[in-house]
């Protein structure tokens, strides 16, 4: 919570008063902030927090022309897994388990994050602002079973 919530929400506070209006925020969340990952109840809680922080901040700031909006990544690569003591071979055994519940059959990478963000950020996204958007390979979409 601290990290994932309350560092978003402090950093925000201090940041707008020297944001621009016009300006967007970003917020970069995770999809278990809408499904939730099974012994993961801080981390999911968190992540759901700071997009209602989100959802919040859409109104509050909409008055200064302010964009906000959370990006909310499915399974990446990225180093994160090394951090808790794995090694290569035992983070691409697990990149290989998601990948089999990833509609498009892999995992995602930290540039493709990178080029929502980019985009949400640009004037090419002028008229996005509360949208909680989805980078999991279609990961969220569930057949019915």
């Amino acid at each position: 919570m601290n990290i994932n919530f309350k560092g978003a929400f402090f950093t925000t506070q201090k940041l707008l008063p020297v944001l621009k209006d016009g300006g967007a925020l970003i917020f970069l969340s995770s999809v278990v902030a809408n499904s939730g990952l099974v012994g993961m109840a801080v981390y999911n809680a968190s992540k759901a927090a700071l997009n209602s922080l989100a959802r919040t901040l859409t109104h509050e700031l909409a008055p200064r022309g302010i964009r906000v909006n959370a990006v909310n990544p499915g399974p990446i690569r990225t180093a994160i897994l090394a951090k808790d003591g794995r090694t290569s071979a035992d983070a691409e055994v697990l990149y290989d388990q998601f990948s089999t519940v990833v509609p498009l059959k892999r995992i995602g990478n930290s540039e493709e994050v990178a080029k929502l963000v980019t985009f949400l950020a640009s004037d090419n996204a002028t008229y996005i602002s509360g949208a909680e958007v989805n980078i999991d390979g279609g990961m969220g979409v569930n057949p019915i079973m």
